[in-house]
Parts: structure tokens; sequence; C-alpha cells
């Protein structure tokens, strides 16, 4: 659907019913337990630890 001609109207989507929400959750809860125990990769850790640093540097010149 799209609201092109109206960027005031809401797009209705389909909801879900209750097999297909129990069907998908235990398909994500198979996904996550594969991977729970990975260790995060260097590359992610360096992204978090340069976020960290970024926050501390806005907060101190907040103050």
């Amino acid at each position: 659907m799209s609201t092109e001609g109206n960027p005031d109207r809401k797009v209705t989507r389909p909801r879900l019913g209750p097999d297909a929400r129990e069907h998908i959750g235990a398909h994500l809860q198979i996904v996550y337990a594969e991977i729970e125990g990975q260790p995060i990769p260097d590359e992610q850790v360096d992204l978090l630890l340069a976020l960290r640093r970024a926050e501390r540097e806005l907060s101190r010149k907040e103050t």
C-alpha cells in the first residue's frame, strides 16, 4: 500500500494469527540458541568501544 497521495493516511498491515506467531517465535528461539554461546567478533567489539568513547566525549562536552 502506498500513502503517496495522502501522507497522513496510516497503512494497515495484516496481523499475524497466534499459530503464525508461535511458529516464528519457535524458529527465532532456535536461531538464538545457536548463536548464544558464540563470542562477539573483534570488529563488533571495536565498534562498541568506539561508540562508548564517542558517548563519553559527548557527555563531557555537555557538562
